[in-house]
């Protein structure tokens, strides 16, 4: 148990790496297009909400690899598991509400914002 307790905090840090790295690109970003006083066009929004989708994928990842974490030396095996389905459920859900913004039809008609 150990060893996997070392790889998913190995990948739950690198995860953390990249959602900061994101985070970062997206405000440097922003402050250009402020500094430079652009319009942004539809297809710049949404790569915009794009970044924060994955942002937010990576944290929803991040939590579930800290309960399983938490979890390894203090559960038996079937409150992991238990653990586990429940936060995968919670995973899914934040996936699906946050794709849906960024790709609902919904959302096809960015402009009217600009």
């Amino acid at each position: 148990m150990r060893e996997l307790k070392l790889a998913l905090t190995h990948i739950k840090e690198v995860q953390e790496m990249v959602s900061k790295l994101n985070c970062d690109s997206m405000a440097l970003l922003g402050d250009s297009i402020f500094a430079a006083d652009v319009d942004l066009c539809e297809d710049g929004f949404v790569a915009l909400q794009h970044q924060d989708i994955l942002t937010q994928q990576l944290n929803a990842s991040c939590e579930l690899i800290e309960m399983l974490v938490k979890h390894i030396d203090e559960s038996e095996l079937g409150e992991l598991d238990k653990n586990i389905a429940s936060s995968l459920e919670v995973a899914k859900a934040k996936k699906e509400a946050f794709s849906g913004n960024a790709f609902s039809e919904k959302h096809e008609d960015l402009s009217e914002l600009f």
